[in-house]
């Protein structure tokens, strides 16, 4: 990194603080999600996950939305029962 004061520091409720100069280093803003990569010896590294994940199948979309109160469906089943509706006319 090549600064000596970028540290990642971990509190006894288990919570973690980088240090500002490790936060500018790898440009960190708060909520900012780290993965785990790799331990080997004394060495840890951790990446940013990419922003868009490749999707390799519709299985790979799950969790991407945010919860809404917008049911996709709701626009759909109202309109067949107003074709039953009509059809039994």
């Amino acid at each position: 990194m090549g600064t000596s004061n970028a540290a990642l520091i971990v509190h006894d409720d288990g919570s973690f603080e980088a240090t500002s100069e490790l936060k500018d280093t790898l440009h960190l803003a708060p909520g900012t999600r780290l993965e785990f990569v790799e331990k080997s010896g004394g060495e840890v590294r951790f990446r940013v996950p990419k922003l868009f994940p490749e999707i390799g199948s519709w299985r790979d979309l799950k969790g991407i939305l945010a919860d809404t109160p917008f049911d996709p469906n709701a626009d759909l089943e109202r309109e067949r029962l107003r074709e039953l509706e009509r059809d039994a006319r």
